[in-house]
Parts: structure tokens; C-alpha cells; sequence
């Protein structure tokens, strides 16, 4: 994998941040355009951009792949929720809460799939999604349990039954009945029934590529709010980005590394998980926040900052695949 093409990838993500970040300078958005726009990528664009990911001609390599991808998510959830759960014990507690959430949670979906796509190609966004299953079944479970220190707040019912994970499941149903494969094969054929399915399927698809502006868009207005006088004194955030950026992902390269080596893990696997969890920490980090009582400023300046970040750190992370 070649750290240029993420570099790349990453730096049209980037891109995407420009508007919302010159939009909000200007005071034309606010925070009503962000809960709206997230409102339509976690109830809409999101899945359509899940579901795609499973229209393809079904092959058993892949079963073994998504298997493989589902245990090393549930290991590296775990890992990272045990070592955040040490660390930044002596901050104030509405901003701990914050960076230990941030430090666990990725932007998988939202960032991921789109790097994957462009470095991989959209056959390999299939092993991210099933990522992401636990990154949903975390969140809402431990991932809550860290914003409240409550247990009635864990829902392994909300965990599952919600837009991203249903999707997902309804997606691997279609796979797995090979009726991915006749979607793929009939788009374009000019049939009634083909043409149909087409419509469908071209829907679905501009939906999808509304997932990474409108996300990055998101991330831009929170961006622009960010005081970087007050965040180049804080020495606790310099700590947080260095875990973040750098030190976990390595922690999950040495972690798969071995093995890799015993062709456990094939190169795919290892590079597609690397990728996602090089990436900056996730939106949901700062919807959390305002929800359960933490930092909320605090947490969108760790989302923004960590994208901004994400276009150095990515393809340094990505050079370990050298190795």
C-alpha cells in the first residue's frame, strides 16, 4: 500500500472541511446545520453507503475476511477501551471523559470507507463496515458507561437496533443470499426489471457520495470554532494526539503484526484495519458530549483537530505496512 495514495485520499477529505470551515467564519451556519446534516448521515446517506458496500458477486474469501475483520474489532475495541480507561485520570471530568471516548472511537464509517475505497478499491469497504458493527455495539454500551459512570445508560438494544448496524446486517443478508451478486449483475441491463433496479441502485449511490462532504463539512464548522491559541498551551491534548494519532495505531500494527507474519492475517486485512484505525476519532465523540454532560467544545476541537491532523499522521501510520 502506498503512503502517497492515502496521503492523497486523505487530503481530498480534507478539502471537503474547507467549506464548512469559510461557511461558519462567515457566520451563514451554526449549530442547526450540523445536527441537521448529521441527522441526515446517520439516518440516510450513511446506510445507502453500507448497503452498497454489499452489492457484489459473493465469493467465500470474503466470508472469511468479514470473520477475521469482526474478531480483530471486537480485540481492538476492548484493547482501547482498557488502556483509555488509565489514562488522563487527573483532568477535569467532563474533558476525561471526552479524551478517553475519543481515544476508543474512529471515524471508521465516515472516513474510512472513503480512503478504503480510493486506495483498495469499493469491493475492500465491505471489511470496514463490518468494523464498524462493534464500534456501534461499544459506543452504545461502554462507550456511554465512560460519558456517565452509569450502567442504565448501556443499551445493547439501542446498540444494535439503529440506522448503521440494521443496514449493515440487511447488507450481509444480501450478500450472503447472493442476491448482492444478481444486483451488480443486473444494473445496466435494459430490461424493465434492469432498468429498475438501476434507478434504485444509481439513488443509492448519490446518496453514498453525500457521506464524506457532508461529514468533512461538519467537521469544518466545528474546526473553525476552535481556539488554537488556547489548544497550543493545553500539554494534555499534545498527549491525547500522540496516543491518538500515533501510539494506537501502532499498538494495533504490533498487535496483528505477528499474525500477519504466520499468514493468520492476510496483508489485506492488516493494511484495511490500519487504515481505520489511523483515523481521527469520531463524530460521535462531541454528539455524546452534549448529550451526556461532557466537554462539548472540548470534544469537537478533538474531532477537528484530529482530522486536520489525520492528513500527516495516516500515511506515516500506513509506512509501518513497509515493514
Amino acid at each position: 500500500m502506498d503512503a502517497k495514495v492515502i496521503f492523497l485520499a486523505v487530503c481530498t477529505l480534507f478539502c471537503f472541511m474547507i467549506p464548512g470551515f469559510v461557511l461558519r467564519k462567515l457566520n451563514l451556519v451554526g449549530d442547526s446545520f450540523t445536527k441537521s446534516a448529521s441527522v441526515l448521515t446517520i439516518n440516510i446517506t450513511q446506510c445507502a453507503m453500507f448497503l452498497l458496500s454489499y452489492v457484489r458477486e459473493f465469493k467465500l474469501e470474503v466470508i472469511q475476511g468479514i470473520i477475521t475483520i469482526m474478531v480483530i474489532s471486537l480485540i481492538v475495541h476492548l484493547l482501547f477501551y482498557f488502556l483509555a480507561k488509565q489514562m488522563f485520570k487527573k483532568t477535569p471530568d467532563s474533558v476525561r471523559r471526552v479524551l478517553q471516548f475519543a481515544l476508543i472511537f474512529s471515524n471508521a464509517g465516515y472516513m474510512g470507507i472513503p480512503v478504503v475505497e480510493s486506495v483498495f478499491g469499493a469491493e475492500y469497504t465491505i471489511y470496514v463496515t463490518v468494523y464498524v458493527v462493534w464500534f456501534n455495539i461499544f459506543a452504545f454500551s461502554l462507550g456511554r458507561l465512560i460519558y456517565t459512570d452509569d450502567k442504565q445508560y448501556m443499551s445493547i438494544k439501542e446498540a444494535i437496533v439503529n440506522p448503521a448496524v440494521l443496514s449493515i446486517l440487511a447488507g450481509l443478508v444480501i450478500y450472503l443470499t447472493g442476491a448482492g451478486g444478481w444486483i451488480a449483475n443486473t444494473v445496466g441491463t435494459d430490461t424493465l426489471l434492469g432498468n429498475g433496479v438501476t434507478v434504485v441502485y444509481d439513488v443509492l449511490s448519490a446518496l453514498k457520495a453525500m457521506v464524506a462532504p457532508v461529514t468533512m463539512m461538519i467537521v469544518g464548522v466545528r474546526l473553525a470554532d476552535v481556539n488554537f491559541k488556547e489548544t497550543f498551551k493545553d500539554k494534555t491534548f499534545y498527549g491525547f494526539l500522540a496516543l491518538k494519532m500515533l501510539a494506537f495505531p501502532i499498538l494495533t500494527w504490533l498487535l496483528l503484526k505477528p499474525f500477519n507474519f504466520f499468514g493468520i492475517v492476510d496483508n489485506t486485512i492488516l493494511a484495511i484495519t490500519l487504515v481505520v484505525a489511523s483515523t481521527p476519532s469520531a463524530a460521535i465523540t462531541s454528539m455524546f458530549a452534549e448529550l451526556y454532560g461532557g466537554d462539548k467544545v472540548y470534544a469537537g476541537k478533538a474531532v477537528a483537530v484530529t482530522t486536520l491532523l489525520s492528513t500527516i499522521t495516516m500515511p506515516i501510520v500506513a509506512l509501518l505496512l513497509l515493514i
